[in-house]
């Protein structure tokens, strides 16, 4: 997201750690669980099937702490490679972001998991955020968030679509 300018299908991308870049600002638009957002209409009932007890997400771009309406989500129903993009926050499924800890334990148990978007319709190795790349790269901006199949999981999830929560 570019200089706090909110612009549907503007793409996502890593920024360094700033407080004073609204480029940056994201905010939790609603929680709970998937089974939660299929009740609302957001995600699928297959999905809900597949990950109902799981924590799911939307994620709110609000530059300078202003709420922009439009969340982190696809333009798309996902495929391969789709990059991640600004979307208006009721855009079902795309918009809303699994918490896979299911597909890897062991990280997981670590504070590392995959997250797996909402209209996923391959459970197996559903589609899930990757970012190919150095986030630490002083051009990680340059290369926007995309989403892939989630390989190699429950055991070995790679390191480019295992995420994290950082902690105050």
């Amino acid at each position: 997201m570019s200089h706090g300018v909110a612009k549907a299908g503007q793409p996502t991308v890593l920024n360094r750690v700033s407080g004073s870049n609204p480029g940056q600002d994201i905010i939790g638009h609603r929680g709970g669980l998937v089974s939660d957002f299929f009740k609302a209409g957001l995600v699928s009932a297959d999905v809900n099937k597949h990950y109902g007890n799981l924590n799911a997400a939307q994620l709110e771009y609000a530059p300078n702490g202003v709420p922009s309406r439009l969340c982190v989500g696809l333009e798309a129903a996902a495929y391969q490679n789709e990059r991640l993009s600004l979307q208006a926050c009721d855009t079902p499924g795309a918009t809303v972001w699994i918490i896979d800890t299911a597909d890897s334990p062991k990280t997981a148990a670590k504070g590392y998991f995959p997250i797996v978007n909402g209209s996923t319709t391959d459970f197996a190795h559903p589609f899930a955020m990757t970012y190919y790349g150095d986030p630490c790269h002083k051009h990680a901006a340059d290369k926007p968030i995309r989403i892939a199949h989630l390989l190699n999981n429950p055991t070995h999830v790679h390191d480019n679509q295992l995420w994290g929560v950082l902690k105050k």
